[in-house]
């Protein structure tokens, strides 16, 4: 029997079912229970690519997934204080992480496992067509404040983002807005939360991952708009549904995901990684909103001892 415990913000759901092993890969301990903790953004991918790993796999022995959500802080936190087996993180470690994790003596593995296209949204009444990455830091910077400056209506702007634990967070602030948020902003704890508080507020904009952009039914939520983005006057607007431009590298707001794994990896934490990697892993990437990894990020993890399968 597997098991797959799931823990979110707020939610906490207990999925018991009978199911056998994936057939263990590494040459780390097998382990009874594997604990994976971290990034929001992740959560939901996260806990579904276990479920279906279980449900795909082959004989072996019983494991317990525990996916907790949260943020990408909470997950290096717990890496540092040896609480998890793998940290689920929307960003790279810091420098900062780094040392107390070489402090605390933990040995780790960052794979890459999907990549993430971050939208910026707004209410879909609120008539901007699309906007240029230096009008979208303008716009989180304070700069701009009345959607009349951009095209739209005589509205201020009311800014919606994500905490400081969130690895979105972090890596929209200083790789994209490289400088600080205005004073007034609205801050939140899930990617779920903005959306409904922009799908609320006409004059709101925030920022979430793809994955978060679709319905309960796969299809593009008519509840907020998603914001075409150009990099300046001389390149065309690429949505985030655009699937073959964001593929190509054409969408400016791109990232990989990743997994950090604790050494010694278990067979039971490799095989799951195995099967993320997998054609049939990567496609359930894919009907959550997110996109595969691209060649030199499968390059990359095949020199950790991570390859790509047609599994």
């Amino acid at each position: 029997m597997k098991n797959v415990v799931v823990i979110g913000l707020g939610l906490s759901i207990i999925l018991s079912f009978i199911l056998s092993n994936c057939q263990p890969a590494g040459k780390g301990p097998d382990t009874r229970k594997i604990t994976i903790k971290g990034s929001d953004t992740e959560f939901e991918l996260v806990k579904d690519l276990c479920e279906a790993s279980a449900i795909q796999g082959q004989s072996g022995a019983k494991v317990k997934f525990e996916v907790t959500g949260g943020g990408t802080v909470l997950g290096f936190k717990a890496l540092v204080n040896n609480q998890t087996d793998v940290a689920n993180a929307s960003r790279l470690a810091t420098d900062k992480e780094i040392k107390l994790l070489e402090k605390s003596n933990i040995k780790y593995v960052p794979v890459m496992f999907a990549t993430d296209a971050i939208a910026i949204i707004t209410h879909p009444k609120l008539g901007v067509d699309s906007l240029s990455l230096q009008e979208i830091s303008d716009i989180f910077t304070g700069k701009i404040t009345n959607w009349k400056q951009v095209g739209g209506l005589n509205l201020p702007i009311n800014i919606h983002s994500r905490n400081y634990l969130s690895g979105t967070y972090f890596y929209f602030k200083e790789k994209f807005i490289q400088g600080d948020f205005k004073t007034d902003v609205f801050f939140y704890e899930s990617n779920a939360d903005i959306v409904n508080a922009v799908a609320r507020d006409i004059g709101g904009v925030g920022y979430v991952s793809s994955g978060f952009l679709m319905d309960r039914d796969g299809k593009p939520s008519n509840a907020i708009w998603a914001m075409p983005i150009h990099l300046d006057e001389n390149h065309s607007s690429v949505s985030p549904y655009q699937i073959a431009l964001i593929t190509q590298g054409e969408y400016p707001l791109t990232r990989p995901l990743y997994q950090y794994l604790k050494q010694p990896i278990s067979n039971a934490v490799q095989s799951l990684i195995v099967f993320e990697l997998s054609n049939n892993g990567q496609s359930i990437i894919r009907q959550h909103g997110y996109f595969p990894i691209n060649d030199k990020q499968r390059e990359i993890n095949k020199m950790k001892g991570f390859e790509y399968t047609s599994l």
